[in-house]
Protein backbone atom coordinates (compact mmCIF):
# COMPACT_ATOMS: atom_id res chain seq x y z
CA UNK A 1 0.00 0.00 0.00
CA UNK A 2 1.05 3.36 -0.94
CA UNK A 3 1.11 5.72 1.84
CA UNK A 4 0.48 9.50 1.76
CA UNK A 5 1.22 11.90 4.41
CA UNK A 6 -1.28 14.14 4.93
CA UNK A 7 -5.22 14.57 4.05
CA UNK A 8 -6.88 13.14 0.73
CA UNK A 9 -9.38 15.58 -0.43
CA UNK A 10 -12.97 14.56 -1.33
CA UNK A 11 -12.54 14.47 -4.99
CA UNK A 12 -9.12 13.19 -4.58
CA UNK A 13 -10.57 9.84 -2.84
CA UNK A 14 -13.37 10.15 -5.56
CA UNK A 15 -11.75 10.15 -8.52
CA UNK A 16 -9.41 7.25 -6.66
CA UNK A 17 -12.33 4.73 -5.98
CA UNK A 18 -14.03 5.57 -8.73
CA UNK A 19 -11.01 4.15 -10.58
CA UNK A 20 -10.27 1.28 -8.73
CA UNK A 21 -14.08 0.44 -9.13
CA UNK A 22 -14.01 0.61 -12.87
CA UNK A 23 -10.43 -1.82 -13.03
CA UNK A 24 -12.03 -4.21 -10.70
CA UNK A 25 -15.25 -4.25 -12.83
CA UNK A 26 -13.79 -4.46 -15.78
CA UNK A 27 -12.22 -8.03 -14.49
CA UNK A 28 -15.35 -9.35 -12.57
CA UNK A 29 -18.10 -11.31 -13.54
CA UNK A 30 -20.21 -8.63 -12.63
CA UNK A 31 -20.48 -5.28 -13.68
CA UNK A 32 -22.77 -3.39 -11.39
CA UNK A 33 -20.92 -0.06 -11.41
CA UNK A 34 -22.68 1.06 -14.82
CA UNK A 35 -22.86 4.72 -14.57
CA UNK A 36 -22.38 6.30 -17.70
CA UNK A 37 -24.19 5.36 -20.62
CA UNK A 38 -24.16 6.66 -24.05
CA UNK A 39 -26.90 6.02 -26.30
CA UNK A 40 -26.64 2.74 -28.03
CA UNK A 41 -25.98 2.82 -31.88
CA UNK A 42 -28.97 1.36 -34.15
CA UNK A 43 -27.61 -1.40 -36.58
CA UNK A 44 -28.28 -2.09 -39.63
CA UNK A 45 -30.84 -5.44 -39.94
CA UNK A 46 -29.70 -8.71 -42.43
CA UNK A 47 -31.44 -11.26 -44.11
CA UNK A 48 -30.34 -14.83 -42.94
CA UNK A 49 -29.36 -17.05 -45.33
CA UNK A 50 -29.05 -20.88 -45.71
CA UNK A 51 -25.78 -22.65 -45.24
CA UNK A 52 -25.15 -23.29 -49.10
CA UNK A 53 -26.18 -19.84 -50.38
CA UNK A 54 -23.56 -18.75 -47.40
CA UNK A 55 -20.18 -20.56 -48.34
CA UNK A 56 -19.60 -18.97 -51.13
CA UNK A 57 -20.09 -15.14 -50.36
CA UNK A 58 -18.78 -15.67 -46.76
CA UNK A 59 -15.66 -16.97 -47.63
CA UNK A 60 -14.64 -14.63 -50.26
CA UNK A 61 -15.42 -11.96 -47.12
CA UNK A 62 -13.25 -13.59 -45.14
CA UNK A 63 -10.69 -14.01 -47.55
CA UNK A 64 -11.25 -9.61 -47.99
CA UNK A 65 -11.39 -9.62 -44.39
CA UNK A 66 -7.50 -9.75 -43.26
CA UNK A 67 -6.69 -7.49 -40.98
CA UNK A 68 -5.24 -4.03 -42.24
CA UNK A 69 -4.61 -0.89 -41.25
CA UNK A 70 -4.68 2.14 -43.50
CA UNK A 71 -2.07 4.51 -43.87
CA UNK A 72 -2.38 7.87 -43.04
CA UNK A 73 -5.18 7.39 -39.99
CA UNK A 74 -3.10 8.93 -37.30
CA UNK A 75 0.59 9.04 -36.62
CA UNK A 76 3.17 6.60 -37.38
CA UNK A 77 3.58 5.82 -33.61
CA UNK A 78 -0.31 5.58 -32.91
CA UNK A 79 -0.09 3.14 -36.29
CA UNK A 80 1.82 0.86 -35.11
CA UNK A 81 0.43 0.67 -31.62
CA UNK A 82 -2.55 -0.11 -33.10
CA UNK A 83 -0.85 -3.27 -35.61
CA UNK A 84 0.79 -4.47 -32.08
CA UNK A 85 -3.01 -4.48 -30.16
CA UNK A 86 -4.48 -6.35 -33.40
CA UNK A 87 -1.93 -8.83 -33.51
CA UNK A 88 -1.97 -9.33 -29.61
CA UNK A 89 -5.72 -10.03 -30.09
CA UNK A 90 -5.90 -11.55 -33.20
CA UNK A 91 -7.88 -14.55 -33.54
CA UNK A 92 -5.94 -18.46 -34.37
CA UNK A 93 -6.83 -20.06 -37.49
CA UNK A 94 -8.23 -23.63 -36.84
CA UNK A 95 -8.06 -26.63 -39.38
CA UNK A 96 -10.93 -28.48 -39.54
CA UNK A 97 -13.39 -26.67 -37.17
CA UNK A 98 -16.18 -24.93 -37.78
CA UNK A 99 -15.64 -21.54 -37.98
CA UNK A 100 -17.86 -18.72 -36.20
CA UNK A 101 -18.38 -17.16 -39.54
CA UNK A 102 -20.70 -20.38 -40.65
CA UNK A 103 -21.98 -21.05 -36.18
CA UNK A 104 -23.21 -17.44 -36.16
CA UNK A 105 -26.13 -16.71 -37.99
CA UNK A 106 -26.47 -12.63 -37.52
CA UNK A 107 -22.78 -12.80 -38.26
CA UNK A 108 -22.84 -14.87 -41.84
CA UNK A 109 -26.07 -12.83 -42.88
CA UNK A 110 -24.00 -9.51 -42.39
CA UNK A 111 -21.18 -11.17 -44.69
CA UNK A 112 -23.17 -12.56 -47.02
CA UNK A 113 -24.98 -8.70 -47.10
CA UNK A 114 -21.74 -6.83 -47.15
CA UNK A 115 -20.48 -9.92 -50.06
CA UNK A 116 -23.23 -8.74 -52.67
CA UNK A 117 -23.20 -4.82 -51.72
CA UNK A 118 -20.08 -3.38 -50.07
CA UNK A 119 -20.69 -0.16 -48.96
CA UNK A 120 -19.38 1.81 -45.61
CA UNK A 121 -22.79 0.78 -43.92
CA UNK A 122 -22.87 -2.90 -44.74
CA UNK A 123 -18.80 -2.86 -43.57
CA UNK A 124 -19.48 -1.31 -40.08
CA UNK A 125 -22.75 -3.84 -39.93
CA UNK A 126 -19.86 -7.08 -39.75
CA UNK A 127 -17.64 -5.19 -37.86
CA UNK A 128 -20.28 -4.66 -35.03
CA UNK A 129 -21.16 -8.44 -35.52
CA UNK A 130 -17.52 -9.22 -35.07
CA UNK A 131 -17.39 -7.10 -32.22
CA UNK A 132 -20.11 -8.50 -31.06
CA UNK A 133 -18.57 -12.44 -30.76
CA UNK A 134 -15.20 -10.78 -29.35
CA UNK A 135 -13.23 -11.00 -32.99
CA UNK A 136 -11.73 -7.56 -32.53
CA UNK A 137 -9.13 -7.86 -35.25
CA UNK A 138 -11.52 -8.99 -37.57
CA UNK A 139 -13.86 -5.62 -36.86
CA UNK A 140 -10.92 -3.65 -37.16
CA UNK A 141 -10.24 -4.75 -40.63
CA UNK A 142 -14.21 -4.93 -41.96
CA UNK A 143 -13.96 -0.65 -40.64
CA UNK A 144 -10.72 -0.24 -42.71
CA UNK A 145 -12.23 -1.36 -45.60
CA UNK A 146 -14.90 1.16 -44.91
CA UNK A 147 -12.53 3.39 -44.87
CA UNK A 148 -11.46 2.51 -47.90
CA UNK A 149 -14.61 3.13 -49.67
CA UNK A 150 -15.23 6.62 -47.94
CA UNK A 151 -12.12 8.24 -46.02
CA UNK A 152 -14.16 10.61 -44.75
CA UNK A 153 -16.96 8.92 -43.13
CA UNK A 154 -17.30 10.18 -39.71
CA UNK A 155 -19.68 7.09 -38.41
CA UNK A 156 -17.40 4.72 -39.57
CA UNK A 157 -14.70 6.89 -37.60
CA UNK A 158 -17.21 7.19 -34.66
CA UNK A 159 -17.36 2.76 -34.80
CA UNK A 160 -12.99 2.91 -34.59
CA UNK A 161 -12.99 5.05 -31.90
CA UNK A 162 -15.64 3.02 -29.63
CA UNK A 163 -14.02 -0.20 -30.88
CA UNK A 164 -10.52 1.51 -29.28
CA UNK A 165 -11.72 2.61 -26.14
CA UNK A 166 -14.17 -0.96 -25.57
CA UNK A 167 -10.77 -2.46 -25.77
CA UNK A 168 -9.82 -0.35 -23.13
CA UNK A 169 -7.50 1.64 -25.40
CA UNK A 170 -8.52 4.84 -25.38
CA UNK A 171 -5.10 6.79 -26.32
CA UNK A 172 -5.83 4.85 -29.73
CA UNK A 173 -9.80 5.84 -29.82
CA UNK A 174 -8.92 9.36 -29.48
CA UNK A 175 -7.57 10.61 -33.09
CA UNK A 176 -10.66 8.52 -34.68
CA UNK A 177 -12.75 10.67 -31.95
CA UNK A 178 -11.37 13.55 -33.36
CA UNK A 179 -11.95 12.63 -37.45
CA UNK A 180 -15.58 11.97 -36.13
CA UNK A 181 -16.18 14.75 -35.33
CA UNK A 182 -14.47 16.80 -37.88
CA UNK A 183 -16.46 14.98 -41.27
CA UNK A 184 -19.30 15.50 -39.66
CA UNK A 185 -19.37 18.52 -38.55
CA UNK A 186 -19.62 18.22 -34.81
CA UNK A 187 -23.04 15.66 -34.39
CA UNK A 188 -24.18 14.90 -31.26
CA UNK A 189 -23.50 11.33 -31.43
CA UNK A 190 -19.79 11.96 -32.03
CA UNK A 191 -19.03 14.97 -29.94
CA UNK A 192 -20.60 12.23 -27.29
CA UNK A 193 -18.24 9.49 -28.05
CA UNK A 194 -15.22 11.72 -27.94
CA UNK A 195 -16.46 12.59 -24.27
CA UNK A 196 -16.61 9.26 -23.93
CA UNK A 197 -12.94 8.93 -24.85
CA UNK A 198 -11.80 12.23 -23.21
CA UNK A 199 -13.21 10.73 -19.92
CA UNK A 200 -11.55 7.54 -20.22
CA UNK A 201 -8.22 9.42 -20.72
CA UNK A 202 -8.90 11.68 -17.19
CA UNK A 203 -9.76 14.47 -19.54
CA UNK A 204 -12.70 15.29 -17.49
CA UNK A 205 -12.68 19.37 -17.79
CA UNK A 206 -12.66 18.42 -21.85
CA UNK A 207 -15.29 15.83 -21.43
CA UNK A 208 -17.25 18.24 -20.21
CA UNK A 209 -17.24 20.70 -22.90
CA UNK A 210 -18.23 18.08 -25.33
CA UNK A 211 -21.57 16.55 -23.34
CA UNK A 212 -22.51 20.39 -22.92
CA UNK A 213 -22.47 20.28 -26.69
CA UNK A 214 -24.58 17.25 -26.70
CA UNK A 215 -27.55 18.79 -24.72
CA UNK A 216 -26.95 21.92 -25.87
CA UNK A 217 -27.55 20.98 -29.51
CA UNK A 218 -30.04 18.61 -28.18
CA UNK A 219 -31.42 19.16 -24.93
CA UNK A 220 -34.28 15.68 -25.09
CA UNK A 221 -30.98 13.34 -25.13
CA UNK A 222 -31.23 11.88 -21.24
CA UNK A 223 -27.78 9.87 -22.08
CA UNK A 224 -26.25 13.49 -22.71
CA UNK A 225 -26.61 14.92 -19.16
CA UNK A 226 -26.49 11.31 -17.63
CA UNK A 227 -22.74 11.40 -19.30
CA UNK A 228 -22.27 15.19 -18.35
CA UNK A 229 -23.32 14.55 -14.48
CA UNK A 230 -20.87 11.47 -14.47
CA UNK A 231 -18.26 14.36 -15.99
CA UNK A 232 -19.27 16.41 -13.36
CA UNK A 233 -18.76 13.97 -10.47
CA UNK A 234 -14.83 13.22 -11.58
CA UNK A 235 -14.15 17.42 -11.83
CA UNK A 236 -15.74 17.82 -8.33
CA UNK A 237 -18.43 19.47 -9.04
CA UNK A 238 -21.37 18.03 -7.49
CA UNK A 239 -23.84 20.73 -7.63
CA UNK A 240 -23.78 20.73 -11.55
CA UNK A 241 -23.56 16.89 -11.01
CA UNK A 242 -26.93 16.77 -9.35
CA UNK A 243 -28.55 19.27 -11.59
CA UNK A 244 -27.40 17.05 -14.90
CA UNK A 245 -28.09 13.81 -13.47
CA UNK A 246 -32.04 15.42 -11.91
CA UNK A 247 -32.59 16.59 -15.87
CA UNK A 248 -31.47 12.75 -17.11
CA UNK A 249 -34.57 11.22 -14.72
CA UNK A 250 -37.25 14.38 -15.90
CA UNK A 251 -36.52 12.73 -19.10
CA UNK A 252 -36.05 9.19 -18.65
CA UNK A 253 -37.54 8.39 -15.06
CA UNK A 254 -36.43 4.76 -15.13
CA UNK A 255 -32.62 5.09 -16.02
CA UNK A 256 -30.59 3.36 -13.61
CA UNK A 257 -27.36 5.11 -14.86
CA UNK A 258 -28.59 8.11 -13.86
CA UNK A 259 -30.32 7.30 -10.63
CA UNK A 260 -26.64 5.70 -9.49
CA UNK A 261 -24.80 8.80 -10.88
CA UNK A 262 -27.01 10.90 -8.77
CA UNK A 263 -26.44 8.61 -5.61
CA UNK A 264 -22.52 9.49 -6.32
CA UNK A 265 -22.84 13.20 -6.43
CA UNK A 266 -25.22 13.79 -3.30
CA UNK A 267 -22.50 11.70 -1.59
CA UNK A 268 -19.77 13.96 -2.87
CA UNK A 269 -21.85 17.02 -1.66
CA UNK A 270 -22.21 15.10 1.77
CA UNK A 271 -26.12 14.23 1.20
CA UNK A 272 -25.85 10.06 2.19
CA UNK A 273 -29.13 10.08 3.24
CA UNK A 274 -30.22 10.98 -0.45
CA UNK A 275 -27.30 9.34 -2.05
CA UNK A 276 -28.45 6.16 -0.10
CA UNK A 277 -32.19 6.87 -1.41
CA UNK A 278 -30.68 7.12 -5.23
CA UNK A 279 -28.88 3.94 -5.16
CA UNK A 280 -31.89 2.43 -3.70
CA UNK A 281 -34.21 3.36 -6.63
CA UNK A 282 -31.37 2.08 -9.17
CA UNK A 283 -31.15 -1.44 -8.44
CA UNK A 284 -31.66 -4.18 -5.95
CA UNK A 285 -30.37 -3.62 -2.56
CA UNK A 286 -26.88 -5.35 -3.05
CA UNK A 287 -26.30 -3.18 -5.80
CA UNK A 288 -27.63 -0.21 -3.36
CA UNK A 289 -24.95 -1.45 -0.37
CA UNK A 290 -22.23 -1.45 -3.22
CA UNK A 291 -22.67 1.65 -4.57
CA UNK A 292 -23.07 3.40 -1.17
CA UNK A 293 -19.82 1.54 -0.46
CA UNK A 294 -17.81 3.57 -3.24
CA UNK A 295 -19.50 6.87 -1.93
CA UNK A 296 -18.83 6.51 1.68
CA UNK A 297 -14.99 5.38 0.69
CA UNK A 298 -14.71 8.00 -1.69
CA UNK A 299 -15.19 10.00 1.33
CA UNK A 300 -13.45 9.01 3.61
CA UNK A 301 -15.44 6.68 5.19
CA UNK A 302 -13.72 3.60 5.17
CA UNK A 303 -14.97 1.52 8.38
CA UNK A 304 -18.80 2.07 6.71
CA UNK A 305 -17.58 1.68 3.32
CA UNK A 306 -16.33 -1.87 4.39
CA UNK A 307 -19.84 -2.84 6.33
CA UNK A 308 -21.70 -1.92 3.13
CA UNK A 309 -19.34 -3.82 0.58
CA UNK A 310 -19.64 -6.94 2.88
CA UNK A 311 -22.68 -6.62 3.14
CA UNK A 312 -23.45 -6.83 -0.71
CA UNK A 313 -20.65 -9.61 -0.79
CA UNK A 314 -23.02 -11.57 1.76
CA UNK A 315 -26.07 -11.09 -0.67
CA UNK A 316 -23.86 -12.10 -3.85
CA UNK A 317 -21.37 -14.77 -2.29
CA UNK A 318 -20.01 -14.53 -6.29
CA UNK A 319 -19.52 -10.90 -6.70
CA UNK A 320 -15.67 -10.82 -6.26
CA UNK A 321 -15.42 -6.90 -6.38
CA UNK A 322 -17.78 -6.34 -3.73
CA UNK A 323 -15.09 -8.83 -1.79
CA UNK A 324 -12.30 -7.19 -2.92
CA UNK A 325 -13.63 -3.65 -1.87
CA UNK A 326 -14.23 -4.50 1.06
CA UNK A 327 -10.92 -6.12 2.02
CA UNK A 328 -9.59 -3.10 0.38
CA UNK A 329 -11.68 -0.16 2.62
CA UNK A 330 -11.17 -2.28 5.97
CA UNK A 331 -7.04 -1.91 5.00
CA UNK A 332 -7.59 1.73 4.67
CA UNK A 333 -10.26 2.30 7.47
CA UNK A 334 -7.40 0.05 9.55
CA UNK A 335 -4.50 2.06 8.45
CA UNK A 336 -6.48 5.21 9.03
CA UNK A 337 -7.07 3.94 12.94
CA UNK A 338 -3.30 3.27 13.43
CA UNK A 339 -2.57 7.43 12.44
CA UNK A 340 -0.92 6.14 9.04
CA UNK A 341 -2.56 6.91 6.18
CA UNK A 342 -4.78 5.85 3.15
CA UNK A 343 -4.98 4.67 -0.20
Amino acid sequence: MTVFKGPVTHVGRLALWLALATAVSGCGAHRHTDMRVERPEASPTNTAATPAEAAAPVASAKAAAAPTVAGGNGSLETFMTKVRELSVRARPEKANAQTIEMSDPRLRAALIASAAAPSPESLRAVAAEYLRVGVLDRAHGFLERALQLHSGDPLTYDAMARLWRDEGLPHLALGDAYRAVHYSRGSVSTRNTLGTVLQALGRNREAVVEFAAVVAKQPDAAYGWNNLCYASIANGKPVEATEACRQALRLAPDFAAAQNNLGLARAQAGDYTGAAAAFRLAGSSPRADFNMGLAQAATGQYAEAASAFERAHRAVPQWQDAALLAWQAGRASRAVAEGSVIE
